[in-house]
């Protein structure tokens, strides 16, 4: 085997074992420590490779982000004249993306709701295409409605963000609320429709 090739092998082990922690732990709460036992591999490797934990955690959240966006880019179409429809079909993608990918859904909420504030500014750099893409898919649906007078766009955006803040920070206390991957995107999309046919002119 080339030392190229070992080297990529070496560094991907690294990464698995780091994205299992950080999907089980908080980043205060993961330990190189315990990616070390995970992966079989000494603390010494791994600052061979990564220039300590806040670089590994910043390569899986940007493994995590940049694989989510590209996923929901080919597979979200928006159809401005069934918006009830378009919005299925993202949480639907949504959901075949995380079941395939399980190890992201927990970094993923504990990344939107709780990020470790030291690395905000570099964490916001990496999701911000997945933030663009999501404004992107409502901005579009919202712009094909009638809206109640005095009630922008920006301001549905923002709120349904928060929204869903809320419902990723629930499915992080899961182990007490036994909520399920599917539970917890049907109430984000419960969530938007809802907010959805607040501001809908009804008349339209």
């Amino acid at each position: 085997m080339k030392r190229e090739e070992k080297n990529l092998l070496t560094r991907r082990k690294i990464i698995d074992s780091a994205l299992q922690e950080f999907s089980e732990r908080t980043y205060s709460e993961a330990s190189l420590n315990t990616i070390c036992k995970l992966g079989n591999i000494s603390k010494g490797i791994i600052y061979h490779y990564f220039k300590d934990k806040d670089e590994l955690y910043l390569i899986c959240i940007k493994e995590c982000f940049d694989s989510l966006t590209s996923f929901l880019s080919k597979e979200v179409i928006v159809d401005e004249k069934d918006i009830k429809k378009s919005l299925q079909k993202y949480f639907e993608a949504r959901i075949t993306f995380f079941s395939k990918n399980p190890l992201y859904l927990n970094l993923f909420c504990s990344v939107v709701s709780n990020p470790p504030q030291h690395l905000a500014k570099e964490i916001a750099e990496i999701k911000s295409d997945f933030d663009k893409l999501n404004i992107s898919v409502l901005t579009q649906l919202l712009e094909s409605v009638k809206l109640r007078p005095g009630i922008t766009i920006r301001e549905v955006v923002d709120d349904f963000r928060l929204y869903q803040d809320y419902f990723n920070t629930q499915y992080q206390k899961k182990e007490k609320n036994k909520f399920t991957l599917k539970e917890h995107e049907e109430r984000c999309h419960r969530s938007l429709n809802i907010l959805l046919y607040g501001i809908v002119d009804q008349k339209e």
